[in-house]
């Protein structure tokens, strides 16, 4: 799979918010509405609002396009910026910066990456999925639809301590199988710790698999992290892929792809996050929007 380097921010969660008009997570632009005096209307910076979408400061904006508002407690990386830039704009330590984020010092930032910031409350985050979502009922316990056979399976994918369990390794193995020839591979660890976590946020609601391993050949390159069974097509019963995808994409180093015409968002796992918009349809080739032009083609 081709994949660009569509490094807008990293999307986010559903929030809590003091105000009606910050109770918002989009913005969709009107006329003559420029960055600055939407920034000003949600009380953030016009850079951070620019970064959280892939523009600059000076991007025109179009009548219609759907703007993400950053929210607080959160930083979208600018073009120049280093850890230790980041951290003196904030008044806060490199070192907790880095411990926050999970990231080494000396680590690399993309343009758009999104950090947490040293006192955000991630209890608020989920507190906010869970109003929007519903609480899982059994936090942890996961049910996964494969939709070509109809195969159910509801199981717990991580032990106490965080782990991958060795017995949904296998189970889910055999439900990710390649359907025309029942070859199968083993997920990574990592994998089914990201689904547990995508179950969880959207209230434990059943996730319906379209593709999941696939050998290479026909469209699937070597390259695909399908082929090296790291990778799953999925979507959620009652949740928008829009709010699927904005949500995978504040996890750590996933690729996620966005297909506006299609049925699915894709998920992946990876050294270095990626994430790209396909426009294309059901049976169609490729169609990658290019960086810059507006996501939400539908």
């Amino acid at each position: 799979m081709r994949t660009l380097a569509l490094v807008g921010c990293l999307a986010f969660a559903g929030f809590v918010w003091s105000s009606p008009a910050q109770a918002q997570r989009e913005h969709t632009v009107r006329s003559g509405q420029s960055l600055s005096r939407i920034a000003r209307r949600y009380r953030v910076r016009v850079q951070d609002l620019a970064a959280a979408n892939g523009l600059t400061i000076r991007s025109e904006l179009q009548e219609g396009q759907t703007l993400r508002i950053p929210e607080r407690g959160t930083h979208y990386v600018r073009a120049g910026q280093t850890l230790s830039h980041v951290a003196a704009e904030h008044g806060v330590s490199v070192g907790n910066l880095a411990r926050v984020n999970r990231i080494r010092r000396d680590a690399t930032l993309r343009v758009g990456q999104r950090l947490l910031l040293p006192g955000h409350d991630p209890v608020e985050e989920r507190e906010a999925a869970e109003e929007r979502w519903g609480r899982p009922r059994h936090p942890g316990v996961v049910t996964l639809v494969r939709v070509l056979t109809h195969e159910r399976l509801r199981l717990r994918l991580i032990d106490s301590r965080g782990r991958a369990r060795r017995a949904a390794k296998r189970r889910l193995a055999r439900l990710f199988r390649y359907r025309r020839t029942t070859q199968s591979k083993e997920p990574p660890g990592r994998l089914l710790q990201i689904l547990s976590r995508v179950s969880d946020h959207f209230g434990g609601r059943p996730i319906s698999v379209y593709s999941a391993y696939r050998p290479e050949g026909g469209n699937t390159e070597e390259s695909s992290r399908h082929v090296a069974g790291a990778a799953v097509d999925i979507r959620i019963r009652g949740v928008p892929n829009r709010a699927l995808r904005d949500y995978l994409r504040t996890l750590p180093r996933v690729g996620v792809g966005y297909y506006p015409n299609g049925r699915f968002v894709h998920l992946d796992v990876r050294r270095r996050s990626a994430y790209w918009v396909d426009r294309s349809g059901v049976g169609e080739d490729p169609d990658y929007v290019p960086r810059g032009e507006r996501e939400d083609v539908e």
